[in-house]
């Protein structure tokens, strides 16, 4: 771990502006539990801003996005808010004004003073829209509440923007708090590279899987921090596009409605595929590296994602029982969760919401977290609890919850 990191970690968060409560030391400027011992995560996936932007229907859903983003902050109150990919459809928009669709995005979280933390995915990487101008408005908007950074130097057609952690600190201590949780970001690309194009003037695809490059910076990291803590650090994995654990648990175990419940309506499209010439894809295990590292990461609880539009399970992969034609096979027990689309920009027409994370700071240590989505309308879909017995324990099932949306958008429009 590079020593600007530890220090960064061991110390402040530069420039991001705190939730305090009374009593917990306003020199400390970064984010920690609350006094009532919680922490409060929204997820926001897939908000597309910028979609169709020459038709009458594109901003029209631009507006509807936003007032689902205010009614769900003002809903559930978040400590912090995650924007798990596709903040943008790029490829619809202009380089002149692409990032611009951001400030549509963020204002209710500036009005609001609530923290936040992005992933990029697929379509936020297009050849007229690159992942550090998306970065930099962030942090020209809200430098005092954009957590998103790029800890990891290099070509973002290979890397892409969006790898770096973020430390969430103890409800204690003052001025000087324990540091209890990290989040991880991770860049899964898949979209377009930036402002290149092929000889025949068609653009250039990335890969869609996080790359080994970020793989083995996220190794020294942990490592790094073991040997400075000498202690297991619980901590959430944030990436847009799921791993091919996912679509194993799919297709070959099966999702059951009451252990876990939540919309099934599409196949799970996960990272790892590898393209011909002709642009037909198949999985080829390019995910497998990266998928290894999650489940050796001790103290990791959960991972989330979003893309499929139509999915918003969450599985447990088995320490002790392989997932058939995946690698690794065993997964050590982690949560793969996928959140609810929340744009009106994209696919589908089920009612949009947020995936809701509540963590507490005393049940950290049993790899415990309380999650539901929460939906426009108000209502709760999907409320479990992933601990032990997860995946045993029944619920409720979530039915189709069709909304408003006239899905235009294609699943086969995903990639």
């Amino acid at each position: 771990m590079k020593r600007e990191h530890l220090l960064w970690i061991m110390g402040t968060m530069a420039g991001a502006a705190p939730i305090l409560e009374p009593g917990q030391g306003a020199e400390f400027e970064g984010l920690r539990f609350g006094l009532d011992g919680t922490f409060k995560i929204s997820v926001f996936e897939d908000l597309h801003f910028g979609e169709a932007e020459n038709t009458l229907w594109g901003p029209e859903q631009d507006r509807k996005t936003v007032k689902v983003l205010n009614t769900l902050l003002d809903n559930d109150r978040p400590n912090l808010a995650v924007l798990n990919g596709d903040l943008i459809t790029g490829e619809d928009t202009y380089s002149h004004n692409n990032t611009a669709y951001l400030d549509q995005l963020l204002g209710p979280l500036i009005q609001r003073n609530v923290p936040w933390a992005s992933t990029y995915g697929n379509h936020d990487h297009q050849r007229t829209l690159s992942g550090s101008s998306l970065l930099a408005r962030e942090k020209e908007r809200g430098p005092k509440l954009s957590y998103t950074e790029s800890m990891l130097p290099g070509n973002e057609s290979k890397i892409g923007t969006t790898n770096y952690y973020v430390p969430i600190y103890s409800s204690t201590g003052g001025g000087n708090p324990t540091l209890v949780l990290l989040l991880w970001f991770f860049d899964s690309r898949g979209g377009r590279a930036y402002n290149q194009t092929k000889p025949d003037g068609t653009d250039v695809p990335t890969g869609g899987w996080v790359d080994q490059d970020v793989i083995n910076w996220f190794n020294a990291e942990k490592m790094g921090m073991q040997q400075a803590f000498k202690r297991t650090i619980p901590s959430l994995v944030f990436v847009h596009i799921p791993t091919h654990a996912s679509w194993s648990f799919q297709q070959k175990v099966g999702i059951d409605p009451n252990t876990e419940p939540g919309i099934n309506d599409e196949g799970v499209a996960p990272q790892g595929d590898a393209c011909d010439e002709q642009g037909k894809c198949s999985y080829a295990g390019l995910d497998s590296p990266f998928m290894k590292s999650l489940v050796e990461t001790d103290g990791l609880i959960a991972v989330f994602s979003g893309h499929d539009h139509g999915l918003d399970w969450c599985m447990k992969w088995s320490a002790t029982e392989p997932l058939p034609e995946n690698d690794p096979g065993t997964g050590n027990d982690v949560f793969m969760c996928f959140g609810r689309h929340t744009g009106y920009g994209g696919y589908g027409t089920w009612t949009r919401g947020a995936r809701q994370i509540v963590l507490y700071e005393e049940d950290l240590g049993k790899k415990e977290v309380e999650t539901w989505i929460g939906l426009e309308d108000g209502r709760v879909s999907g409320h479990v609890v992933l601990n032990g017995t997860y995946g045993v324990d029944r619920y409720p099932t979530v039915s189709g919850i069709a909304g408003e949306g006239d899905g235009r958008r294609e699943d086969s429009e995903r990639d």
